[in-house]
């Protein structure tokens, strides 16, 4: 009597072994250099059967190996060294901190390595991380004081803060001034215990529909024919929605300001402690909007 298949023999089963054959060897593309989908889609069966090679998370996974490899071809690694720095956190894919460094050092747009100096003790104490990008121009970020900073998960805010403040600096400089790097990547200790990240936690912002759009609506509604209808049924549904109308002509706001989502962002910054300088993605009425209302915010903590 055969033994039943199991998971890594039906895996193996569908690698063409002629594609993965064609897999050629490039240091400089991080190991190995795939000239299409197909050896891509092939070496991440293997990786799923790999055993010890790979994680528990990835083992039997070729779907998430997959996510590996694609990440690790975007970023010129080894896909096994990008799986083996790898986590499973509420069911996400994070990567650890010291892997993102050497992300951000290998496609960030900088000259040489990033700058680091801490100033302040204990709860008080901040990091300031900058860097020069291959224009000359020079980017910075400043951390908040270490006790303000949540969640704290990581084993090394404790065994070595110094060290976890500077990923935690490095990884928001990244993100304010070239976020396409990290586009989508998150450090295991941001994914733990967060509320904010993921499908699962997100929150519906669709605009509710204004009056004409409810007219629109009801008008465009297929009617009964005149056999079908129930008067007392119709009197009481127009009842219904003449009032609903009127709640709705109560409640309506006017538009949001465009420019407060700019103001908050300056007065979070200047709260912040972050240095007095506009993001360079805004525009010049922005800019001078948060210019604006990050030296009010200063001169208010100040009093």
């Amino acid at each position: 009597m055969s033994q039943p298949q199991t998971i890594e023999d039906k895996i193996a089963a569908k690698i063409d072994q002629s594609s993965v054959r064609d897999i050629a060897v490039s240091a400089p593309k991080g190991g190995l250099s795939f000239d299409n989908a197909s050896q891509a889609m092939d070496f991440a069966r293997m990786m799923a059967i790999s055993s010890v090679a790979v994680p528990k998370h990835l083992r039997g996974n070729p779907g998430a190996c997959l996510a590996v490899v694609i990440q690790a071809i975007e970023w010129r690694l080894s896909p096994y060294a990008v799986a083996n720095k790898s986590y499973s956190v509420n069911d996400r894919l994070a990567f650890e901190s010291q892997l993102i460094q050497a992300v951000i050092l290998q496609r960030a747009p900088i000259k040489g390595r990033l700058k680091v100096h801490y100033s302040g003790d204990g709860d008080a104490r901040v990091c300031h991380v900058s860097a020069e990008l291959k224009d000359g121009e020079l980017v910075d970020y400043t951390s908040p004081p270490r006790g303000r900073i949540t969640p704290q998960n990581s084993p090394l805010w404790k065994s070595d803060p110094d060290q976890q403040h500077y990923y935690y600096s490095a990884r928001a400089l990244c993100r304010r001034h070239f976020p396409d790097v990290l586009l989508g990547i998150y450090a295991r200790d941001e994914l733990e215990d967060s509320p904010h990240i993921g499908p699962d936690r997100a929150r519906d912002v669709t605009p509710a529909k204004t009056i004409a759009e409810k007219l629109d609506a009801l008008a465009k509604a297929p009617t009964a024919a005149p056999s079908e209808i129930d008067v007392e049924v119709a009197l009481a549904q127009a009842d219904d929605e003449l009032a609903g109308q009127a709640s709705f002509l109560e409640s309506e706001t006017p538009e949001p300001d465009p420019l407060e989502r700019v103001r908050q962002r300056a007065r979070l910054d200047a709260v912040k402690g972050i240095r007095r300088m506009a993001p360079t993605s805004l525009s010049e009425a922005e800019r001078a909007v948060y210019l604006q209302s990050f030296d009010d915010a200063k001169e208010a903590e100040d009093e």
